[in-house]
């Protein structure tokens, strides 16, 4: 098929009603909460913003107007060059269109067809670097998929939840240990799974959060909200947006009126995504505060029908512990331009630099320089 329609937008506001707000699955669309209205919004009031970042939302139908896919794609200044990629840089864990139910059946030479079309509408860049993307989206096939050249270096996992709860315990690594210590927590003065309802408990559960989150940026020598409060403006945002649309599901772990791990979610139907898991440290490391959450939530989540329980991507061993599913994901880099493939070099090299030995042990005191040197630098502005 080679008759697509192409029109890209360049904000929100101005795309069509086809394409999904967000919370709601009662729609034709097949999406992932990262593509919806909602999402792009707090992306671009914070990413976007941050990175100087052109947001190009792409609506492709056919000849006859009936949607095929939406596509959220920015350009950035990033590396040298213009760089065409996802709504993402790092804040969404899965990379795909929005697409409707259609009678193209997709072949790498369609796909490929469909790429040239969105290209021809889009404004300059030099390399695309398409990451983190599933090869199917709600039982469709992602056409993008289809250009992939390489598999992605993490997955995605999930727990599956459409099954009775017994079987959902089975694939727990640990459950029996993970009720033992909640009965131990509760035992401490009363332990309870919060799920916030009003703004007062979103921002109790905010707060602990950020707060837990930087603490455990700066113990593991990595760049935190300091260095990109994007990143943190993206969840107090995102916390007021999604739940305004009905799509937010903070829940906090809660001993007595203390939060000691929380956890930041979005829904999509009944797919739950959990984005961000943050825990107390100290004398709460013993119980496992952020894995207690976490079956907690799962058996809370089974009780109201969602299917799943998706931690997202990152392939770390507690994940692999405490999902049944695992969804693989690729990548694709396309070169538009001579400067593109100077990006492409740069970025190979980088990469196998920092797979060396000698740059992972280095790494972490690279962070604690700089934020020592930010630190002094905020003192030092202080009136006096």
């Amino acid at each position: 098929m080679s008759d697509f329609i192409v029109d890209v937008r360049s904000s929100p506001a101005d795309v069509s009603a086809d394409w999904p707000r967000g919370g709601d699955a009662d729609t034709p669309a097949r999406c992932h909460a990262f593509q919806t209205v909602t999402f792009i919004e707090t992306w671009q009031a914070t990413y976007g913003q941050a990175h100087g970042s052109k947001l190009c939302l792409v609506e492709v139908r056919d000849a006859a107007g009936r949607p095929l896919l939406m596509l959220p794609l920015q350009i950035s200044p990033l590396e040298g060059g213009l760089v065409l990629g996802f709504t993402d840089m790092g804040v969404s864990d899965y990379n795909a269109p929005v697409l409707f139910p259609t009678a193209v059946t997709w072949t790498r030479q369609s796909a490929t067809a469909l790429w040239r079309a969105i290209t021809a509408r889009l404004p300059p860049f030099d390399i695309a670097r398409l990451d983190k993307m599933p090869e199917h989206v709600g039982g469709l096939v992602n056409p993008l998929y289809l250009l992939t050249d390489r598999a992605n270096p993490e997955s995605c996992h999930l727990a599956n939840l459409d099954q009775p709860w017994s079987e959902v315990e089975q694939h727990i690594q640990g459950a029996k240990n993970l009720r033992n210590r909640f009965r131990a927590l509760d035992r401490l003065g009363g332990c309870r799974l919060l799920v916030a309802e009003t703004a007062d408990e979103r921002q109790l559960i905010l707060a602990a959060l950020l707060e837990q989150k930087q603490r455990r940026f700066e113990e593991t020598h990595v760049p935190g909200f300091d260095a990109h409060p994007e990143k943190r403006d993206f969840f107090t945002l995102g916390t007021e947006r999604f739940a305004a649309i009905g799509a937010l599901h903070l829940s906090a772990l809660m001993v007595k009126d203390e939060v000691i791990a929380a956890l930041w979610g979005v829904t999509q139907g009944r797919h739950y995504y959990g984005l961000f898991i943050t825990f107390e440290a100290g004398e709460w490391t013993k119980y496992s505060p952020g894995r207690v959450l976490h079956h907690q939530l799962l058996q809370h989540l089974a009780e109201r029908g969602y299917w799943c329980l998706d931690l997202g991507i990152g392939d770390e061993p507690w994940k692999l512990a405490a999902c049944d599913v695992t969804v693989p994901l690729r990548q694709a880099t396309i070169l538009a331009t001579l400067r593109g493939r100077f990006i492409l070099t740069e970025r190979t090299i980088k990469e196998r630099l920092s797979a060396t030995r000698f740059w992972q042990k280095l790494r972490p005191y690279k962070w604690v320089v700089l934020r020592g040197l930010r630190r002094s630098l905020q003192r030092a502005a202080l009136p006096r």
